[in-house]
């Protein structure tokens, strides 16, 4: 709303206008009526970007709202991606039976049930210490690429008894390992190891036998990842709409301040909020307090890779204390929403994270124009020149007429200052009434449109100081309808016409 006052205020101050007064090319000493400016603000034409975190919004009924708007940077799930392929950055699976189960290593409190590789490198020294030819059969019956498991088969000739072992060997040439998936729903990684002689024999795995995997990195993880918190980002959300607040007060129906979180991470999570605060045109910091505060709140979880899934959740006066924040005249939001996986510790939820899985979290304080308001009043400054090209003029006089369906009523005062700062003269002698609020019915809807007409005379002494100034500040007081008494709604639908016109008297010099 401020910036809507701030438009109108413009167009009523259009004084640098320059209007050439001249009648066969001879100056005359006498009085002309000029239009100026015959202007209609449609409210519609303002909805959108105001700057780049600020909009002016429609909501499907009109209704217009002022949203600021902050997005953190994305929370990734590198953390965890990191711990897991550090610790299987070396694993080892040193073989001494027929059938191995390893513990595959895993964050504290995490139990993981599948594992896709983007990287790393599978090695194996299989050696044949028998004085006979062996075939081997390597498995591993839970490692899998496109469908089929992980398998090293071979034939070793007998061992001579003196020398090195026949090894069926790749360290010279690993085993890429990109695609590989690993089940360990049964909790365990199991590796199968068969030596056995051409007749059948079986035989025990010899000394030294053993693969191993290396450099392993993940793109994908499944599983109970523990009831984990997750940490936040702190953000400043600055509100400007109180930045030239001098006094009055304004009462909002329905503030709001939306959390939107776009969650990547297949998990269930709880936002945590670990800071909310405003900070206060008086300077004081006022913390947001109530339900949101101390309980968070759940947000959904996708349940296929790559998807994501959206929760919106709305802080208003039933579960905080935003009509006391607004009344402060708040000048900035403060923030830092964490996460807490898995916070019901369920391990029966089974949940996963791609090393692409973020989430966000959108903070939209939401101002909506309905409300009331009395001497509210907002503070500008507007440069002017009635200088040396006005220098014949002798008095002036514009005449504003406005046709209004905002309801609102607008007043001002204004005082010229030079280029020093120095208060040279005032624009008028006391408030002037420039715009009357349209006629409301008992919700707050406009019904009719209100027309107001004001003079504003320059002339003498007034005058010459005026030419002095290079800057106006105004002081814009507003009040909805019956004084403040009644909320009422600003609609996209609803325009403002504003026309100037000026009378002249020039001296013919």
């Amino acid at each position: 709303m401020r910036d809507t006052i701030l438009i109108m205020g413009a167009c009523l101050l259009m004084l640098g206008c320059e209007q050439a007064i001249e009648v066969d090319g001879t100056r005359l000493r006498a009085e002309y009526a000029v239009p100026l400016i015959d202007s209609e603000v449609k409210l519609a034409e303002l909805v959108g970007d105001i700057d780049e975190r600020v909009r002016l919004t429609v909501d499907p009924d009109g209704l217009l709202r002022f949203s600021y708007t902050d997005t953190v940077p994305a929370v990734t799930s590198d953390e965890v991606f990191d711990e897991l392929n550090g610790l299987a950055r070396g694993l080892p699976l040193p073989i001494t039976r027929r059938r191995e189960a390893y513990a595959f290593p895993a964050p504290e409190d995490t139990r993981l049930t599948a594992l896709r590789a983007k990287a790393g490198a599978f090695t194996y020294s299989l050696p044949n210490p028998y004085a006979q030819p062996v075939r081997i059969v390597l498995t591993l019956p839970g490692i899998t690429r496109d469908g089929e498991p992980l398998q090293v088969r071979g034939e070793l000739p007998a061992y001579s008894g003196t020398g090195d072992e026949p090894k069926l060997t790749n360290v010279d040439s690993p085993l890429d390992f990109t695609g590989y998936t690993f089940d360990l729903s049964g909790g365990e990684l199991v590796v199968e190891y068969a030596i056995d002689g051409l007749d059948g024999e079986e035989l025990a795995p010899g000394r030294a036998t053993i693969a191993a995997f290396t450099a392993l990195e993940f793109d994908f993880i499944e599983g109970y990842f523990g009831r984990t918190p997750y940490p936040g980002v702190s953000e400043r959300l600055e509100i400007d709409f109180f930045d030239n607040y001098q006094g009055g007060t304004i009462d909002f129906v329905d503030p709001q301040i939306r959390v939107q979180i776009r969650n990547g991470f297949g998990i269930p999570a709880r936002a945590v909020v670990d800071q909310l605060s405003v900070e206060s045109q008086a300077g004081s910091t006022v913390a947001v307090t109530g339900r949101v505060v101390d309980e968070g709140f759940d947000f959904a979880y996708p349940r296929t890779p790559g998807n994501t899934a959206l929760t919106t959740y709305l802080i208003d006066e039933t579960n905080s204390n935003l009509k006391e924040l607004l009344a402060t005249r708040p000048t900035a939001l403060n923030y830092r929403i964490s996460a807490l996986l898995n916070p019901e510790a369920d391990e029966s939820v089974i949940g996963y994270l791609l090393d692409t899985s973020t989430y966000t979290a959108t903070i939209t304080v939401e101002l909506p124009l309905y409300g009331s308001a009395a001497d509210f009043q907002l503070r500008d400054s507007f440069p002017v020149n009635l200088g040396e090209q006005y220098g014949e003029i002798t008095a002036v006089t514009f005449r504003v007429t406005t046709d209004n369906e905002l309801p609102f009523d607008l007043s001002l005062t204004g005082t010229f200052l030079d280029s020093l700062g120095t208060v040279v003269g005032d624009l008028t002698d006391g408030d002037l009434l420039v715009i009357r609020a349209s006629v409301v019915d008992a919700m707050g809807n406009t019904t009719a449109a209100t027309q107001a007409t004001t003079d504003i005379p320059l002339q003498g002494e007034r005058l010459a100081q005026v030419r002095r100034a290079s800057r106006l500040v105004l002081n814009i007081t507003f009040a909805t309808s019956d004084k403040g008494s009644q909320a009422v709604r600003v609609t996209d639908r609803q325009n403002l016409r504003v026309r100037i016109g000026a009378r002249l008297t020039v001296n013919d010099q």
